[in-house]
């Protein structure tokens, strides 16, 4: 529009219907990039709850897999430990190897600590058992206590099968509906394959938290 003296300018009118044009674009624009930011964010945190679960499993599975192996001499087993698998029950197992390739056999414990913020996996690892009467955990050297590896875990979950892949007891699984809870004494020297389950999950910006399973298993090669 052209005044009086020939100056260019906008009416009422037209100012606000930029304006108003102009505020739908800087909304659009925001809402883009909001749903990108929380797209990567997401994105981010699934990343790291997998990252959670499969350092996890890499390390249960590695040991695990070397349990009943020893080196040193007298061996520990079967005297005075009976069996390689000390404890075996849905969300814990506890076994004798050698993890660190030294002389001494280790006692290693699994747990699930459900009770923590966050929740997690729990390690403990007995040293070396002094010469005693029995393989019970208080007679082997002093633990130091159980540490944490992995958090966000909601669920550990161990199914174990004897050598026809009978199951023997743990965690409920798809051939193995009722289980016992634990594996009895009787059965733990019959342990010949594990099934491992980790869940993780997390709130998440955005969004309902979404789970994260990942399953391994393990036959040990000295059972």
């Amino acid at each position: 529009m052209t005044g009086p003296c020939g100056a260019g300018g906008f009416t009422l009118a037209e100012t606000l219907i930029a304006a108003a044009i102009g505020g739908v674009i800087l909304v659009g624009l925001y809402l883009v990039y909001d749903v990108n930011q929380i797209t990567f964010i997401k994105g981010e945190q699934l990343a790291d709850l997998q990252q959670n679960a499969r350092i996890g499993m890499d390390r249960i599975v590695r040991e695990l897999r070397l349990a009943g192996s020893e080196r040193q001499t007298p061996p520990v087993i079967p005297t005075p430990c009976a069996t390689a698998i000390q404890s075996a029950t849905a969300t814990s197992i506890s076994f004798i190897a050698n993890v660190d390739s030294d002389d001494p056999s280790e006692r290693v414990e699994y747990t699930h600590d459900n009770l923590s913020d966050p929740p997690r996996i729990n390690r403990e690892q007995w040293p070396s058992l002094p010469a005693g009467p029995s393989c019970l955990a208080p007679n082997w050297s002093s633990s130091g206590g159980a540490t944490s590896f992995a958090e966000r875990v909601t669920a550990l979950r161990f199914t174990y099968y004897d050598a026809s892949n009978i199951c023997l007891g743990g965690a409920p699984a798809p051939d193995c509906p009722a289980p016992p809870a634990t594996v009895s004494p009787g059965n733990l020297g019959n342990i010949r394959r594990v099934s491992v389950t980790i869940t993780t999950q997390d709130a998440q910006t955005g969004s309902t938290a979404q789970p994260f399973s990942l399953r391994g298993e393990v036959r040990p090669r000295n059972l």
